[in-house]
């Protein structure tokens, strides 16, 4: 039975009907099997691993053979689950992706099991060859368009990051208005780097949150008013060289937000 897909407007071609989609997957000898579902109602697919037979035509399966599984966990050949001749559009290529996926009659989602993040993780979109064929035409047609709106987009990206750093700077110095300026524009430059994982980056100091942006200062007072460095480096212990350094960090937060000077480390 087939089930309509969610894809964005922008994607181009004209939607048509769709069988289920699936999921396939390349596993390893260390990664958990995959399940039997990728979400309700579409069904995982991965390579089979250790040697074993479909369980609907018993023909051999090993290695890098690509298989789902039923409920029990049982393989099935992509053959026997409707999913033999299809082609891969390896992920990176989004507009791609998009449109092959969208004239397809049948899709399945690529996935491969990372060690490092210890998960299944899309690695590319199996189609109907005259899918991809047909997507390829509509992006060499367009590719010019989509580059131009691309270069805009990351000009746009810039001028956002600059004005957030800016807005992360004055609530900075809102709350600690002793906070050296020059200080303010680094501790802002440092938290809200991009893709650094830092306080900066999370929705709450986005929204300039009071808390996020005291701990966007906490992190620089405590490498650059205390000798949390020289502590830590010397116990290799991070919560009792935090607490070793507490009194000395809220002496310096609390002399910024009376408006004064921190006090000079010795």
């Amino acid at each position: 039975m087939s089930t309509q897909r969610t894809i964005p407007r922008s994607a181009a071609p004209q939607p048509r009907q769709a069988a289920r989609r699936r999921v396939v997957g390349s596993g390893s000898p260390t990664s958990p099997a995959p399940p039997a579902e990728h979400q309700p109602g579409i069904p995982a697919v991965a390579k089979v691993g250790a040697s074993g037979s479909c369980v609907r035509c018993e023909t051999k399966l090993a290695g890098d053979i690509l298989v789902t599984r039923d409920g029990k966990g049982n393989p099935i050949c992509l053959p026997c689950a409707g999913l033999a001749n299809l082609t891969v559009v390896p992920s990176g290529d989004v507009a791609l992706t998009r449109r092959a996926q969208w004239q397809s009659g049948r899709v399945a989602i690529l996935i491969g099991w990372s060690p490092r993040s210890k998960r299944w993780e899309r690695r590319g979109t199996l189609v109907e060859p005259w899918a991809l064929v047909s997507a390829k035409a509509q992006c060499e047609a367009d590719s010019e368009k989509r580059n131009v709106a691309r270069q805009r987009a990351s000009e746009r990206r810039v001028i956002e990051d600059r004005e957030y750093r800016a807005l992360f700077r004055a609530a900075v110095l809102r709350l600690y208005p002793g906070c050296p300026r020059a200080e303010a524009t680094d501790i802002a430059s440092h938290a809200c780097e991009k893709h650094s994982g830092r306080v900066g980056r999370t929705a709450e100091a986005k929204a300039l949150e009071d808390e996020a942006v005291r701990l966007a200062v906490i992190a620089h007072v405590r490498h650059l008013h205390t000798n949390y460095d020289t502590v830590i480096d010397a116990n290799r212990d991070k919560r009792k060289s935090r607490s070793t350094v507490r009194g000395s960090i809220q002496e310096v937060l609390a002399a910024w937000a009376s408006g004064r000077a921190a006090p000079t480390t010795e």
